[in-house]
């Protein structure tokens, strides 16, 4: 009788102890050669890798003889039978390399195994112990966010962003991109054409500035967002014989253009101020169109998906009902969808708030959330956890006194139109960021005789819970703010500001601080 025997950890089998998995000669077809079920032991089963045994292969048929079961009871070993005997390993994970383990294993790092207390492996700046920065992440894994922290003046003076060679330059948009900010402004050099700006997340500049619509026409800076690998951007230029169409531009860190102009409109009017959002894995565009004015039709907010490689996904979608003349949209990406706000003209020109929120592909629009309020202007959205913030002033002829903010839940209005701001003359400008359960909100007024910046953070309430932080001092107006955050909980603020009949564009920052040091 001849056979191969060998002690292996392998695949697990039903086979019991010191059973013969087959037999040559077993009942087959007539005349049939007899079933082999192995020529060496390498054909058979192992034991399981945690037990430990021996597989045998004697005569063309598998046997298996199992032993000693190796199980330490500690679900953060990994047991396995190696030589004849058990050895257990550790198998704690630690991915993120930040020195506290998952709770989990190598087998589920997520499980609640107890294995280790960090909350979030995937995160360097999250471990028990860690510091609690501004940024809506329980960096501590002690359950609370942000706790003890709040913004504060970063005490480091305003960085001139504009070009010397710029004639004026405005504020356009401000984004994050992991290491530095990338802003983009209106710059007039012979005529206005929009510009990138690199800025490390101290205020410094990075590089030259670079043009991004490179036409022979008026063309205008627009919002930025960064998607993980590059800037999405869509802004207003007038190459089409002064008619003012959307266009898409990629771009890298140092706002090199990473593909030819896309061109998102095509209408027989102006298509203006564009909104960009990134879902993660296509951008959104929005804004206001005055295509079918001259059919007598109202101008309307349409919105274009476009995909991360620069192509764009169906065609523009009319997202306001027909007949509401809608203009000055703000849009802003929820778990749930997209919220909008924009401004409709009724009888009369009157102005008058609206909301409605779509999906993610741009499905059709919920029914119109009216928002009663008298002249407002310039609506901003914010998406909270569970509802959206719209804040915006008031423009009559002459700009209001404070900034007014409405909450909207899934079922309408939620908190009607109230004052956030207070003791100024005139308020307007506002831009906001959202922290999930607070947002901090930037915005001018004169209540020191000229437009100075100003913020303040806000619960979903719109109750201020920090108290409100002065941003610039000068002698001159500044204005048009634009914001973004940083990795380390900084708060970067673009702005202009007026000059003596020189606009230019700045950059300062917020810092994140403790509370307990303000003490």
């Amino acid at each position: 009788m001849s056979g191969f025997l060998i002690g292996a950890c392998g695949a697990r089998s039903e086979l019991p102890g010191g059973q013969t998995v087959g037999a040559a000669g077993t009942q087959g077809v007539a005349g049939a050669p007899p079933f082999v079920e192995c020529l060496t032991v390498v054909d058979c089963p192992a034991p399981p890798p945690d037990q430990c045994g021996a597989a045998a292969c004697i005569d063309g048929s598998c046997s298996l003889q199992l032993g000693q079961i190796c199980d330490d009871g500690d679900p953060c070993t990994a047991d396995s039978c190696q030589t004849g005997g058990c050895v257990f390993t550790d198998a704690r994970v630690d991915a993120d390399g930040d020195g506290a383990f998952a709770s989990g294993n190598v087998g589920d790092p997520k499980a609640p195994l107890g294995c280790g207390t960090d909350c979030d492996d995937a995160s360097p700046r999250v471990f028990p112990g860690g510091a609690e920065v501004c940024d809506a992440i329980d960096n501590d894994c002690d359950g609370a966010i942000d706790e003890d922290t709040q913004l504060v003046p970063s005490g480091v003076a305003p960085t001139l962003v504009s070009p010397p060679e710029a004639e004026r330059s405005w504020s356009g948009g401000l984004a994050f991109d992991g290491e530095s900010f990338g802003a983009s402004m209106t710059s007039v050099i012979g005529r206005m054409q929009g510009q990138f700006q690199q800025i490390d997340r101290f205020g410094k500049l990075v590089g030259a500035p670079q043009r991004i619509a490179r036409v022979n026409a008026e063309a205008y800076a627009g919002p930025l967002v960064w998607s993980g690998e590059r800037y999405l951007t869509a802004y207003q230029d007038a190459r089409q014989d002064g008619n003012y169409e959307i266009y898409f531009d990629l771009l890298n860190r140092k706002g090199q253009r990473l593909i030819e102009d896309l061109r998102v409109t095509n209408a027989d009017d102006f298509s203006l101020r564009p909104s960009v959002l990134w879902t993660g894995a296509e951008g959104l565009l929005i804004w206001d169109d005055r295509r079918f004015e001259r059919s007598g039709d109202a101008s309307g907010i349409f919105g274009q998906r476009v995909s991360i490689d620069g192509q764009l996904v169906g065609g523009n979608l009319r997202l306001s009902p027909p007949g509401v003349r809608a203009e000055n949209a703000s849009a802003a990406l929820s778990d749930s969808g997209v919220g909008v706000a924009f401004v409709a003209l009724e009888a009369g020109d009157a102005p008058r708030l609206k909301f409605m929120t779509t999906s993610r592909a741009l499905e059709p629009s919920s029914a119109l959330t009216d928002i009663p309020f008298e002249d407002p202007d310039a609506p901003v959205v914010t998406a909270l956890q569970d509802s959206y913030v719209v804040t915006f002033h008031q423009d009559s002829g002459v700009i209001g006194p404070a900034i007014y903010g409405v909450v909207i839940g899934k079922n309408g209005l939620v908190r009607a139109a109230q004052s956030m701001t207070a003791g100024a003359p005139h308020a307007r400008g506002n831009a906001t960021y959202s922290y999930g359960d607070r947002f901090v909100m930037v915005w001018a007024d004169d209540r020191d005789g000229v437009y100075q910046l100003y913020a303040q953070t806000f619960d979903s309430k719109l109750s201020p819970i920090t108290p409100r932080l002065q941003l610039t001092s000068g002698k001159t107006n500044t204005l048009g703010p634009t914001v973004a955050a940083a990795s380390d909980g900084g708060l970067g603020v673009l702005y202009t500001d007026e000059g003596a009949g020189k606009p230019r564009t700045f950059f300062t920052r917020l810092e994140c601080g403790s509370t307990l040091q303000l003490k």
